[in-house]
């Protein structure tokens, strides 16, 4: 009895032992270590230049001028058979996070391309003229065969303004590549008066749309000013979907895709979730979209639309329709192409007895659209004539939220 007692003693102490420990594997684990450089890389260090710690305007450097020296390298010492590669810069926007950073090719010499830098703004952001802040490393990578150690050399911030390729104003949507592309849909988004990297539009769409956010710019250049199909390569600022299989699912909020997804020749059209009015939202910052289901699905039809003010009426068209798929196919938003304004005006839009204008006096919205937010506004029919300079527009108006718009013809 007194031996049984004692193997129980042990037994449960054996127990009480276990239970202590913070392992509950039923088998050892080997002890991990933390894995050592692969070689003995050393004397690699890099100093930032005057250039890379002041503002670079890139709109503002000589046309000839293709690249730019941001840091001088010290090359130091590798182990035989190992060779330097991929030296680059690994950059995000300053009020982000390092896990969206773009790649720069960067030369030993110091030397990024003006190239290079536009596509880092464009990973982020749009091309307005607007400085941007990105914190930077300068990083390569000592490689011998399949192996590779990676080498920081320095960090810094760059502060970069872009070439002025498109502006907020010129975003603009719809079909791209019918037998003519003249004839594809194409309609002006309106701003968000808070961040001018979102836009807004308003309309009935098809259950089967069609629609790419596209620049002003851009639409002028893979068109050649509509008179020809988009191409491939034309594509590069297009957004669309992710997939096509995204796209199927008709989702009402996802993810953006700017250029062409893998494997696809034209990008992947925005599916609207039923054939119904919609606003749709785009993001060009967060590359984000959804639709938002408009409560009244029966709003006020106008047969007929006219810009008031000017030494005579200009008569609206309806934006999508003659058969045109995707956007517009109700009469609810209306454009005036090519619109001589010979002198400054006091403009209102009309359809029959109902007028629409901004503000509470006449000229309380002057046009200006070298001013952000100042060619676009939401109009009442309780507002006021809108004073619009001298110029040549094209005009865009929505009977459903009032949005109005003067883009300028360049």
């Amino acid at each position: 009895m007194k031996k049984l007692s004692i193997y129980l003693l042990l037994l449960i102490a054996g127990w009480s032992l276990t239970a202590c420990t913070e392992s509950h594997d039923d088998y050892p684990q080997p002890e991990v270590y933390a894995q050592g450089p692969l070689y003995n890389v050393t004397g690699f260090s890099a100093t930032p230049t005057a250039a890379a710690g002041n503002p670079i305007d890139l709109a503002t450097m000589p046309e000839a001028t293709t690249t730019i020296k941001l840091f001088t390298m010290t090359r130091g010492t590798l182990p035989e058979g190992v060779v330097l590669k991929d030296v680059r810069l690994e950059a995000w926007p300053a009020d982000k996070g390092e896990n969206v950073s773009t790649k720069v090719v960067a030369t030993e010499e110091g030397m990024v391309t003006r190239k290079g830098l536009e596509d880092m703004i464009y990973a982020h952001y749009g091309k307005k003229r607007t400085e941007r802040t990105f914190k930077a490393k300068l990083l390569a990578d000592a490689v011998s065969g399949t192996e590779a150690q990676l080498i920081t050399m320095c960090s810094f911030t760059l502060r970069v303004t872009p070439i002025e390729m498109e502006n907020s104003y010129y975003y603009v949507f719809g079909k791209v590549n019918s037998a003519d592309a003249k004839a594809a849909n194409k309609a002006i988004m309106t701003p968000d008066p808070e961040n001018d990297q979102k836009f807004y539009f308003t309309s009935m769409f098809a259950s089967s749309s069609d629609i790419l956010v596209w620049n002003e710019m851009y639409w002028k250049v893979a068109t050649n000013n509509g008179t020809k199909n988009a191409v491939a390569a034309d594509y590069d600022k297009v957004y669309g979907m992710p997939s096509q299989e995204e796209a199927n699912q008709k989702p009402m909020s996802g993810t953006s895709f700017q250029g062409l997804p893998e494997g696809t020749s034209i990008p992947v059209y925005f599916l609207a979730p039923t054939k119904a009015f919609y606003t749709f939202t785009i993001d060009l910052e967060a590359k984000t979209f959804k639709w938002e289901l408009l409560a009244n699905q029966n709003p006020t039809k106008y047969s007929t639309m006219t810009l008031k003010g000017l030494a005579a009426d200009v008569a609206m068209t309806s934006v999508g329709v003659a058969g045109k798929t995707g956007i517009g196919t109700d009469k609810h938003n209306w454009c005036a192409l090519n619109v001589n304004v010979a002198a400054e005006s006091l403009v209102t839009v009309a359809s029959g007895t109902t007028t629409w204008g901004f503000g509470d006096a006449d000229g309380a919205w002057t046009v200006d659209y070298d001013q952000d937010n100042m060619w676009a506004k939401y109009c009442t029919t309780t507002g006021k004539a809108i004073k619009v300079p001298a110029g040549k527009y094209n005009i865009y108006f929505c009977d459903i939220t009032g949005a109005l718009h003067f883009v300028p013809v360049e």
